[in-house]
């Protein structure tokens, strides 16, 4: 009767409801339910929710009506929660402009296919993201559109769609901290546009994962760290364009696409890069002329990945040799000024071949397009680069010492003949001119001379005078 009576004690139950206040106070949503709300005003078919720069933290309200446009903006630390746009009616465009701590929980800018909403255009201009959860920018997108900002963390499904064709996926001048595998996937869109971009963290395997660019994809100066193997995995690219980006390292078959209508790469810059890192680029099966599809591989600039790194993003690959890239054999493969960051080696050649040939295929075909540097002592100065065939012509003809030892006998039996006809020539002199000497008789009156003539006659010796 004790326990039972301490049950109903009204001092106990009032200490159950001050824990359970506290538990409910201590959670995630009753501390994202108190944060104060974003103060939004109406007009007409437009609803502007302005922070003004608080520095508290926000959330944004659930918005409700018939409304064609939201825009939230100047917002120090806002977070957008599930389902904010589910009691809206004809909404075509929601923007963020200038927040500096965003946060979009799950669902946060969902919007269901079948809702009286049409299709919707998200767009962030100048906007750092903290999170951006699973799920966060779903259903019947049809245009999304990063611009400037910063993004720290972007959780698996991120971003997807259930439009059938999205137009425009975009991010241009965004700083990307870190991204998880599948924060892109399975949509179709038709212009996807990755441009002045900055990843400092590495690019983990299918952050962008079975997607379908109708019309273009094109990326173009951006700086990667490490992409690693199928970072990019497309089932479908209409038109292919990278240019001016810088990477790194670039891990295995970093971008996996099948091409339909064109592709080119052009002053690019890979570093580490694996052998097959261009080998999942396929010709699409739609593909229906003729001649073959034209890869344009020009003006970049390649760095040959060692065998068996463990992290390529730290070894120094410049000891490395260099590696022929590997392309599907589809493709009309056009390589123009592609240069190696790699010392060339002369042991890659077939020495049995006059000239010396490489032993590869790929080295052999584009020998005037493969570009190396000239090995210098004074390393001060730009790197001057030339041809693969004028590089092995320079400094990998084998040197031949039986050439310079017949030269040289062959010299020294001239200088021998030379010096032998000299001194036949001296004799020859000295022959010619006793011939011509003439004995000068000495001056004897008649008398003596009749004399000298009688002894060497007669034989007579002086004595007989």
């Amino acid at each position: 009767m004790r326990n039972i009576k301490n049950l109903k004690d009204p001092t106990n139950c009032v200490l159950v409801l001050l824990l359970l206040f506290c538990w409910l106070s201590s959670s995630p949503v009753a501390a994202a339910t108190t944060l104060p709300k974003v103060s939004c005003t109406d007009h007409d078919t437009k609803i502007t929710c302005d922070c003004n720069n608080d520095d508290q933290p926000l959330v944004l309200p659930q918005l409700r009506g018939a409304v064609y446009q939201i825009e939230v903006r100047n917002c120090r630390d806002l977070t957008v929660e599930s389902n904010a746009l589910d009691n809206t009616e004809g909404l075509r465009k929601i923007s963020f402009q200038h927040l500096n701590r965003l946060v979009l929980n799950k669902n946060a800018l969902s919007v269901s296919r079948y809702a009286s909403n049409k299709a919707l255009i998200v767009e962030f201009e100048n906007v750092n993201f903290q999170l951006i959860d699973s799920h966060a920018i779903s259903g019947n997108i049809e245009e999304i559109s990063f611009v400037g900002g910063r993004i720290e963390q972007m959780q698996p499904f991120g971003f997807t769609t259930t439009k059938d064709s999205a137009i425009l996926l975009k991010l241009d001048g965004v700083t990307i901290q870190r991204i998880e595998n599948q924060a892109f996937k399975k949509f179709a869109v038709d212009q996807m546009i990755i441009a002045n971009c900055k990843f400092t963290g590495d690019v983990p395997s299918r952050a962008f994962y079975e997607l379908e660019v109708l019309n273009e994809l094109s990326m173009r100066n951006n700086r990667f760290q490490e992409v690693h193997s199928h970072a990019f995995s497309f089932k479908l690219i209409s038109k292919l364009s990278l240019s001016d980006n810088q990477f790194v390292a670039v891990d295995g078959e970093w971008l996996e696409a099948q091409i339909r209508d064109a592709i080119t790469l052009r002053g690019n810059r890979f570093g580490a890069t694996s052998d097959i890192a261009f080998r999942s680029l396929k010709v699409h099966r739609d593909y229906q002329l003729s001649e073959r599809l034209e890869l344009r591989f020009h003006n970049n600039t390649v760095q040959s990945l060692l065998p068996n790194a463990n992290n390529i993003a730290k070894v120094l690959q410049t000891e490395a040799p260099p590696q022929p890239l590997r392309f599907d054999e589809r493709f009309a493969l056009s390589i123009r000024q592609l240069h190696y960051d790699n010392v060339w080696n002369c042991e890659q050649l077939d020495m049995n071949q006059q000239p010396p040939t490489p032993r590869s295929e790929f080295f052999r075909l584009h020998a005037e397009q493969l570009l190396f540097s000239r090995s210098t002592v004074d390393h001060q100065g730009p790197q001057q680069y030339v041809p693969l065939r004028q590089l092995i012509t320079e400094q990998c003809q084998r040197t031949s010492y039986v050439a310079y030892i017949v030269v040289g006998s062959v010299l020294l039996a001239l200088l021998f003949l030379f010096l032998l006809l000299l001194l036949w020539c001296r004799l020859a002199q000295r022959r010619r001119r006793r011939k011509l000497d003439v004995v000068q008789p000495e001056p004897r009156t008649y008398k003596e001379t009749q004399i000298v003539y009688q002894i060497e006659n007669a034989g007579l010796l002086k004595t007989d005078l």
